[in-house]
Protein backbone atom coordinates (compact mmCIF):
# COMPACT_ATOMS: atom_id res chain seq x y z
CA UNK A 1 0.00 0.00 0.00
CA UNK A 2 3.10 2.47 0.71
CA UNK A 3 4.83 1.27 -2.12
CA UNK A 4 5.78 4.18 -4.74
CA UNK A 5 3.65 2.65 -6.95
CA UNK A 6 0.74 1.92 -4.45
CA UNK A 7 -2.28 4.17 -4.85
CA UNK A 8 -2.05 6.53 -1.80
CA UNK A 9 1.79 6.87 -2.43
CA UNK A 10 0.15 8.39 -5.63
CA UNK A 11 -2.36 10.33 -3.92
CA UNK A 12 -0.44 11.78 -1.38
CA UNK A 13 2.39 12.70 -3.75
CA UNK A 14 -0.09 15.01 -6.14
CA UNK A 15 -0.91 16.48 -2.90
CA UNK A 16 2.23 17.32 -1.90
CA UNK A 17 2.47 18.89 -5.48
CA UNK A 18 -0.46 20.89 -5.32
CA UNK A 19 0.69 22.42 -1.88
CA UNK A 20 4.49 22.72 -3.09
CA UNK A 21 3.39 24.59 -5.86
CA UNK A 22 0.95 26.70 -3.81
CA UNK A 23 3.65 27.53 -1.41
CA UNK A 24 5.90 28.52 -4.80
CA UNK A 25 3.58 30.85 -5.97
CA UNK A 26 3.31 32.61 -2.49
CA UNK A 27 7.01 33.19 -1.94
CA UNK A 28 7.20 34.35 -6.00
CA UNK A 29 3.59 36.73 -5.22
CA UNK A 30 5.45 38.68 -1.83
CA UNK A 31 6.77 41.31 -3.83
CA UNK A 32 2.90 41.99 -5.37
CA UNK A 33 4.13 43.06 -8.66
CA UNK A 34 5.19 39.65 -9.40
CA UNK A 35 1.83 38.24 -9.07
CA UNK A 36 1.14 37.71 -12.43
CA UNK A 37 4.75 36.55 -13.42
CA UNK A 38 3.86 33.94 -10.62
CA UNK A 39 0.84 33.01 -12.05
CA UNK A 40 1.85 32.54 -15.47
CA UNK A 41 4.44 30.11 -13.75
CA UNK A 42 2.23 28.20 -12.10
CA UNK A 43 0.18 27.74 -15.16
CA UNK A 44 3.00 27.04 -16.92
CA UNK A 45 3.75 24.13 -14.11
CA UNK A 46 -0.11 22.90 -14.92
CA UNK A 47 0.68 22.29 -18.42
CA UNK A 48 3.95 20.81 -18.03
CA UNK A 49 2.33 18.46 -16.08
CA UNK A 50 -1.20 17.90 -18.15
CA UNK A 51 1.03 17.24 -20.98
CA UNK A 52 2.83 14.50 -19.33
CA UNK A 53 6.25 16.41 -18.29
CA UNK A 54 7.09 15.49 -15.11
CA UNK A 55 9.51 18.54 -14.30
CA UNK A 56 10.85 19.44 -11.26
CA UNK A 57 8.42 21.72 -9.78
CA UNK A 58 10.82 24.28 -8.41
CA UNK A 59 12.83 24.17 -11.59
CA UNK A 60 9.99 24.41 -13.72
CA UNK A 61 8.36 27.39 -12.16
CA UNK A 62 11.16 29.74 -11.80
CA UNK A 63 12.00 28.38 -15.81
CA UNK A 64 8.01 29.65 -16.66
CA UNK A 65 8.83 32.62 -14.51
CA UNK A 66 11.33 34.00 -16.16
CA UNK A 67 9.98 33.52 -19.34
CA UNK A 68 6.87 34.84 -19.00
CA UNK A 69 8.04 37.59 -16.50
CA UNK A 70 7.99 40.89 -19.17
CA UNK A 71 4.67 40.02 -20.46
CA UNK A 72 2.94 38.66 -17.71
CA UNK A 73 3.80 41.71 -15.51
CA UNK A 74 3.13 44.41 -18.48
CA UNK A 75 -0.34 42.63 -19.01
CA UNK A 76 -0.50 42.66 -15.36
CA UNK A 77 -0.08 46.55 -14.78
CA UNK A 78 -2.57 46.78 -17.42
CA UNK A 79 -5.45 44.57 -15.33
CA UNK A 80 -4.35 46.94 -12.34
CA UNK A 81 -5.33 49.62 -14.39
CA UNK A 82 -9.07 48.80 -16.10
CA UNK A 83 -9.12 47.93 -12.40
CA UNK A 84 -8.72 50.85 -10.94
CA UNK A 85 -11.04 52.49 -13.41
CA UNK A 86 -13.69 50.22 -12.90
CA UNK A 87 -13.57 50.48 -9.30
CA UNK A 88 -13.55 54.43 -9.86
CA UNK A 89 -16.29 54.38 -12.12
CA UNK A 90 -18.81 51.80 -10.16
CA UNK A 91 -17.95 54.70 -7.21
CA UNK A 92 -19.05 57.47 -9.10
CA UNK A 93 -22.05 55.75 -10.28
CA UNK A 94 -23.56 54.46 -7.00
CA UNK A 95 -23.93 57.94 -6.06
CA UNK A 96 -25.49 58.92 -9.12
CA UNK A 97 -29.47 58.97 -8.42
CA UNK A 98 -32.61 57.54 -10.21
CA UNK A 99 -32.64 56.59 -14.13
CA UNK A 100 -29.23 57.22 -14.57
CA UNK A 101 -28.05 54.52 -11.79
CA UNK A 102 -30.50 52.71 -12.79
CA UNK A 103 -28.96 52.74 -16.40
CA UNK A 104 -25.30 52.82 -15.81
CA UNK A 105 -25.35 50.19 -13.19
CA UNK A 106 -26.27 47.11 -15.65
CA UNK A 107 -24.14 48.52 -18.29
CA UNK A 108 -20.77 49.11 -15.25
CA UNK A 109 -22.12 45.47 -14.55
CA UNK A 110 -21.49 43.89 -18.71
CA UNK A 111 -18.45 45.88 -18.81
CA UNK A 112 -17.06 44.31 -15.59
CA UNK A 113 -17.81 40.82 -16.21
CA UNK A 114 -16.22 40.80 -19.63
CA UNK A 115 -12.57 42.38 -17.80
CA UNK A 116 -13.18 39.03 -15.34
CA UNK A 117 -13.48 37.08 -18.25
CA UNK A 118 -10.81 38.79 -20.17
CA UNK A 119 -8.37 37.94 -17.08
CA UNK A 120 -9.09 34.37 -16.82
CA UNK A 121 -8.74 33.41 -20.51
CA UNK A 122 -5.45 35.61 -20.93
CA UNK A 123 -2.91 33.90 -18.65
CA UNK A 124 -3.71 30.33 -20.41
CA UNK A 125 -3.71 32.37 -23.78
CA UNK A 126 -0.20 33.58 -22.46
CA UNK A 127 1.60 30.01 -21.65
CA UNK A 128 0.67 28.31 -24.50
CA UNK A 129 1.13 30.71 -27.32
CA UNK A 130 3.28 33.08 -28.20
CA UNK A 131 1.14 36.02 -29.01
CA UNK A 132 1.47 39.62 -29.29
CA UNK A 133 -0.11 41.75 -26.61
CA UNK A 134 -2.69 42.58 -29.67
CA UNK A 135 -3.51 38.98 -30.34
CA UNK A 136 -4.16 38.08 -26.17
CA UNK A 137 -6.35 41.05 -25.88
CA UNK A 138 -8.33 40.25 -29.12
CA UNK A 139 -8.38 36.18 -28.59
CA UNK A 140 -9.75 36.83 -24.84
CA UNK A 141 -11.77 39.31 -25.63
CA UNK A 142 -13.41 37.08 -28.26
CA UNK A 143 -13.80 33.83 -25.46
CA UNK A 144 -15.02 35.84 -23.04
CA UNK A 145 -18.17 37.21 -24.98
CA UNK A 146 -18.38 33.64 -27.29
CA UNK A 147 -17.90 31.68 -24.37
CA UNK A 148 -19.32 32.92 -20.83
CA UNK A 149 -19.81 29.77 -19.21
CA UNK A 150 -16.47 28.88 -18.60
CA UNK A 151 -15.55 31.96 -17.07
CA UNK A 152 -18.81 31.86 -14.90
CA UNK A 153 -17.62 28.35 -13.46
CA UNK A 154 -14.45 29.90 -12.48
CA UNK A 155 -16.30 32.64 -10.42
CA UNK A 156 -18.44 30.05 -8.59
CA UNK A 157 -15.24 28.13 -7.68
CA UNK A 158 -13.64 31.09 -6.55
CA UNK A 159 -16.86 32.04 -4.95
CA UNK A 160 -16.64 28.25 -3.00
CA UNK A 161 -12.96 28.62 -2.58
CA UNK A 162 -13.53 32.22 -0.17
CA UNK A 163 -16.37 30.59 1.59
CA UNK A 164 -14.50 27.98 2.67
CA UNK A 165 -11.29 30.17 3.10
CA UNK A 166 -14.09 31.35 6.08
CA UNK A 167 -13.77 28.18 8.15
CA UNK A 168 -10.35 27.02 7.18
CA UNK A 169 -8.36 30.16 7.64
CA UNK A 170 -5.20 28.48 6.68
CA UNK A 171 -6.29 27.43 3.25
CA UNK A 172 -5.16 30.03 1.18
CA UNK A 173 -1.15 28.93 2.48
CA UNK A 174 -1.94 25.09 2.11
CA UNK A 175 -3.70 24.65 -1.60
CA UNK A 176 -6.16 27.28 -2.73
CA UNK A 177 -3.88 28.89 -5.13
CA UNK A 178 -2.83 26.25 -6.73
CA UNK A 179 -6.37 24.54 -7.04
CA UNK A 180 -7.97 27.85 -8.72
CA UNK A 181 -4.64 27.53 -11.09
CA UNK A 182 -5.52 23.82 -11.73
CA UNK A 183 -9.41 24.91 -12.37
CA UNK A 184 -8.98 28.15 -14.31
CA UNK A 185 -5.93 26.15 -16.93
CA UNK A 186 -8.46 22.60 -17.16
CA UNK A 187 -11.75 24.71 -17.67
CA UNK A 188 -10.01 27.39 -20.41
CA UNK A 189 -8.02 24.77 -21.75
CA UNK A 190 -11.16 22.85 -22.94
CA UNK A 191 -12.85 26.12 -24.25
CA UNK A 192 -9.63 27.63 -25.71
CA UNK A 193 -9.48 24.03 -27.77
CA UNK A 194 -12.54 24.62 -29.81
CA UNK A 195 -10.59 27.99 -30.95
CA UNK A 196 -7.25 27.09 -31.01
CA UNK A 197 -5.55 23.45 -31.05
CA UNK A 198 -3.43 23.01 -28.00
Amino acid sequence: MFSHDGKLFKVMEIIGNVCFLNVLWLISSLPIITIPASTSAMLGVIKDVIEGNEPSLRKAFYHHFIKHFKKASIVGVCQFLIGVILVGDLLVMWNLEGIFRSVMIPIFGVFAFIFLSMSIYIYPLLVNYDMSYKELIKNSFYLSTTRPVTPIIMLLFISVIIFVWTFVPFLPILCAFSLLGFVNYFTCKRTISKKFAI
